[in-house]
């Protein structure tokens, strides 16, 4: 199978966060025997989303997106999805209670705009964030799989590791593929002379 990383936020394209997301999620889904054409990032633009969205939906099997589901106004990652997959968006009780929840334990106001947080597209999968307030979601159209992380990586790999890694594996009856790759280091020798003398190796 076939997966693709979509990681949104305008934060990531002004080089104000490294996008170590990527680098984590595309590991993670080697070693689980999918095989990582495309990484896209995309700023906090509905519309240059859903065009993202529609093109990864006609080339690859599973779409992995990070970020964009908090709380404010410029977090479109959810309802993107949504207007794509033609979902209606409708609150969840079950992460209305983990949000409010949260809150309460910390001592904190909940703001109105949390109540963002738990608004669901239809027919979605809700995966429990045990780490903060935005919880992950799996969908399905036409076949494909489409799977929201959010953002902060305190969040998203735990919620990986637990929950989605597992998921992946099951989606493929026969078992998940291997990928064998090897790293070796080669000092004083530059790139062009190596290629030379491994050049048999790209016919395997």
């Amino acid at each position: 199978m076939t997966v693709e990383l979509i990681c949104v936020g305008t934060e990531l394209l002004l080089g104000n966060i490294v996008n170590t997301n990527a680098a984590w999620l595309a590991e993670q889904c080697a070693a689980l025997g999918l095989s990582c054409y495309y990484q896209t990032v995309v700023g906090d633009n509905a519309q240059r989303l859903a065009g993202i969205l529609r093109t990864g939906l006609e080339r690859s099997d599973i779409l992995i997106l990070s970020g964009g589901l908090g709380p404010t106004q410029d977090d479109l990652t959810k309802e993107t999805v949504a207007q794509v997959c033609a979902r209606r968006l409708t609150e969840d009780a079950g992460s209305l209670s983990r949000i409010e929840e949260y809150f309460r334990e910390r001592g904190l106001r909940m703001t109105d705009n949390n109540r963002k947080q738990a608004l669901v597209p239809e027919g979605a999968v809700v995966v429990d964030n045990d780490n903060g307030t935005a919880p992950g979601l799996i969908l399905e159209k036409d076949g494909k799989r489409i799977i929201l992380l959010p953002g902060p990586p305190n969040e998203l790999i735990p919620m990986f590791e637990k929950k989605i890694a597992p998921y992946l594996l099951s989606l493929d009856p026969d078992g998940p593929s291997v990928i064998y790759s090897r790293t070796v280091k080669i000092c004083g020798l530059g790139e062009s002379g190596v290629e030379t003398m491994i050049t048999d190796l790209e016919a395997l």
